[in-house]
C-alpha cells in the first residue's frame, strides 16, 4: 500500500486502498493495526517526525482505543475521516497545543462465534488550542 497525505483526502485515498484489498487481506491490516498502532499509522501515512512523536506521547489506553476503533472499522469497511483545523498547517509551524478527539460514532455488537458487526464511521478530529 502507498503512505497517504495526513490531510482527509489522504484518509479517503487509504479507506480507498484498504477497501479494495481481499478480505484476508484487509484483517490482515485490522489485526496490524489493532497489534501497534503508532506503527501501523507511521507507515501507511506520511507523518513527520513530530507527529509520530507526538502519537508516542498520548497515553497508552488512548492509543488502545484509537487502535480498538480502526480495527472494527477495517473489519466491517466503515468510512475513515479525518477532520483537521482550516489552520492546521499554521499550527504546525507555531507548535500551539493541538487536541485528538476520537469522534467516531461506531457502535459493535457481537453474538458467540460470529465476527463483530459494526455500523458508523472512523472520525479523528484536531483542534487548536487557543
Amino acid at each position: 500500500m502507498e503512505k497517504v497525505a495526513f490531510s482527509p483526502a489522504g484518509f479517503k485515498q487509504l479507506e480507498t486502498q484498504l477497501y479494495t484489498l481481499d478480505d484476508t487481506a484487509l484483517l490482515v491490516e485490522a489485526n496490524a493495526v489493532l497489534s501497534d498502532y503508532v506503527d501501523w499509522a507511521s507507515n501507511h501515512i506520511i507523518l513527520s517526525l513530530d507527529q509520530v512523536a507526538y502519537l508516542e506521547g498520548l497515553d497508552p489506553l488512548f492509543i488502545s482505543s484509537l487502535a480498538n476503533n480502526a480495527s472494527i472499522a477495517f473489519r466491517n469497511r466503515l468510512p475513515l475521516n479525518l477532520i483537521l483545523p482550516e489552520n492546521y498547517s499554521v499550527a504546525e509551524k507555531d507548535k500551539r497545543g493541538k487536541w485528538f478527539l476520537d469522534a467516531s460514532t461506531i457502535a459493535a455488537s457481537n453474538i458467540p462465534g460470529s465476527s463483530i458487526q459494526a455500523t458508523g464511521e472512523l472520525i479523528y478530529e484536531f483542534e487548536i488550542e487557543a
